[in-house]
């Protein structure tokens, strides 16, 4: 319907005109018979027909010749115009129609228009590309978000996030599970609740290095829920709002115990190993003293001493080996002594039930005896021609829930005097320190003017009887 006065004088073509939207009128055929001047206009930026603006082609040729992004949709809108022709239903489809200098996107509408028992078709194109790059922007948002969700929730860091007055504000099951507090706990509280008592440093110090730019990461002591300490490195950074105002700093924490405690382990028996080749000499040396005494002739000599070696050799072995299976304590003991002692030497007494010790153990013990006998044919009771007494004695004593072996070295007869054990060498670190890092066990190491005494206690987690 219609007002006729008021349209009366008015180019139907001036209301295509007025559009902003590019617009072209088909005829039945698919031939343009009129287009717009925005439709024109942007022929003439794109490369098109300056005076003819497509006028009298066949819109349906063009677009079955279109070739690139753009070339699927085009093949769909002759089978679309048909149906507009056939039932009178407007036909839409989006399509790209990029340029070499910018990305761009189009929506194709396609509406019937009878004139004079004629059908035409009004064809739209209107750019939708501000549009559609916020929705591939939200899109994209939307599964970078899900991603990041989903990563926070399933990796093995925990991810803690918390706000500039130090109160904590994201909580990942990680972090549950590596300090023992529920999310429900831990949000909101302040972060130094993971810090150990008395640390000297506080929430807002970290706050304003890391702000600074001047803190990136760290590594730190924290304290879980039931008290136990984990080594953490912390991988901190700010967390900023739109306009680039901070609003919160975000860590990401690795346990790093094990590791820790396995470098130092290491680094303990790389000290072992170079301790032990430095006295190697002297220990062969002392091997081949005492052979030469008791063999009167030169094939003896040789006979004996191999076998000593490799007697100490095996020795060796046994700590390597060890590591893969269990270890009878009366064999460890023997063996540490082979090098040293000849078989049925009346100064050694060696006591004590079938114990099994587990592969910890084995090299713990085993650097202990190695030191004492060390010592003991340097200084003691084992050196050429003393008169002193070794005794190796170990027990079963039952606590309130476990037992432990009780293991003593008690050695009396020394002639010359050993250093202190608090001297700091690294015999004496075996002795005294290595046990209590290693097994958790209590150790005691006296030198005294009557002789030198070791003990220590093994808590049962170390050992077993035998089947």
């Amino acid at each position: 319907m219609h007002d006729s006065e008021a349209l009366d004088g008015l180019d139907p073509f001036a209301f295509i005109d007025a559009l902003q939207d590019e617009v072209a009128i088909l005829d039945a055929q698919g031939r343009i018979v009129a287009v717009n001047s925005t439709w024109a206009q942007f022929s003439a930026a794109n490369g098109g027909n300056t005076e003819t603006s497509y006028l009298g082609q066949n819109y349906l040729s063009i677009c079955q010749g279109a070739d690139g992004a753009s070339n699927a949709e085009a093949r769909l809108i002759p089978e679309g115009f048909q149906k507009v022709l056939g039932t009178g239903q407007p036909f839409r489809c989006e399509y790209p129609c990029h340029s070499p200098t910018e990305k761009r996107w189009f929506e194709l509408t396609a509406c019937r228009l009878t004139h004079a028992g004629r059908d035409f078709l009004i064809v739209q194109h209107r750019n939708i590309t501000s549009r559609k790059i916020e929705s591939e922007e939200v899109e994209a948002a939307f599964i970078q978000s899900n991603a990041m969700t989903a990563l926070i929730a399933t990796t093995r860091d925990a991810v803690i996030s918390y706000d500039l007055d130090g109160r904590i504000v994201t909580w990942n099951p990680a972090a549950q599970r590596l300090y023992g507090y529920s999310r429900e706990e831990a949000i909101g509280r302040s972060l130094d609740i993971l810090y150990p008592e008395n640390w000297p440093k506080r929430v807002s110090e970290y706050r304003d290095e890391i702000i600074a730019g001047r803190l990136e990461d760290f590594e730190a002591p924290r304290v879980a829920k039931d008290g136990t300490v984990h080594e953490v490195w912390i991988s901190c950074a700010p967390i900023r709002s739109l306009e680039g105002e901070v609003i919160a700093i975000s860590n990401i924490h690795r346990d790093v115990t094990e590791v820790r405690r396995a470098e130092k382990a290491r680094e303990l028996i790389a000290h072992e190993v170079i301790h032990r080749a430095k006295n190697m000499l002297g220990i062969v040396s002392a091997i081949r003293r005492q052979t030469a005494r008791r063999e009167t002739t030169l094939e003896g000599f040789l006979s004996a001493f191999e076998a000593r070696i490799q007697s100490l050799s095996k020795s060796t072995d046994l700590l390597v080996n060890s590591a893969w299976t269990t270890v009878s304590l009366s064999q460890l003991v023997d063996r540490h002594l082979e090098p040293f002692v000849e078989t049925g030497d009346g100064r050694i007494e060696v006591l004590g039930p079938d114990i099994d010790l587990r592969p910890q153990c084995v090299q713990t013990i085993g650097m202990a005896l190695h030191e004492l006998a060390t010592n003991s044919v340097k200084h003691g009771a084992l050196k050429i021609g003393g008169g002193g007494r070794v005794g190796i004695r170990w027990s079963l004593e039952s606590m309130n829930s476990h037992s432990e072996l009780c293991l003593s070295w008690a050695e009396t007869g020394m002639e010359v005097r050993l250093p202190d054990p608090g001297s700091g060498g690294f015999g004496s670190t075996v002795l005294a320190n290595l046990a209590s890092s290693m097994l958790a066990a209590e150790t005691k190491y006296d030198i005294g003017a009557d002789g030198v005494r070791w003990s220590i206690r093994v808590p049962d987690e170390h050992f077993s009887l035998p089947a």
